[in-house]
């Protein structure tokens, strides 16, 4: 799989050319766990690749947020968050459904659930993380599939 997204900061490849692995947060969408029981966790799921942001570049992987909006629309989230990575929006959920993500139905619409994917440079699906029943471990989920992939045992 190959891909060119839109980002407020401009075009991003899918997966990154210049990474080892290109790593894809996907989630519900920020705030809806106040409004639906059980989707909640979104931001901490995000804010956990934020703060594990080191230990990704160690293991050369590319970190993007993916949830079910137009591009741009959480451009103030993010910001607001200092993710520092950026989040694409998959309004038609096409990629998370090229990449195999789970997808759950709230508010009359169609939204990604809580899950990460790990690319490799070719854009192959080398793992697929979900369920992630705490979004605190989001991050740490995804990097015990790095280490697994790569064979090495942590990236702390």
């Amino acid at each position: 799989m190959q891909r060119t997204v839109t980002t407020p900061e401009g075009p991003v490849g899918v997966p990154s050319p210049d990474h080892e692995w290109t790593v894809l947060f996907f989630i519900t969408e920020p705030g809806i766990g106040e409004r639906v029981p059980g989707l909640g966790g979104c931001t901490t799921g995000l804010c956990s690749a934020r703060d594990a942001a080191a230990r990704f570049a160690r293991a050369d992987a590319r970190v993007l947020g993916v949830s079910a909006h137009a591009p741009g629309e959480l451009a103030g989230f993010a910001a607001e968050r200092a993710l520092g990575y950026p989040l694409i929006g998959d309004k038609d959920l096409s990629l998370g459904r090229e990449l195999g993500v789970p997808e759950v139905h709230a508010e009359g619409r169609a939204l990604f659930e809580r899950a990460g994917v790990v690319l490799d440079r070719t854009g192959a699906v080398r793992s697929l993380v979900h369920p992630v029943p705490d979004p605190e471990r989001h991050a740490e989920l995804v990097l015990e599939e790095l280490d697994r992939l790569t064979g090495e045992g942590g990236h702390d």
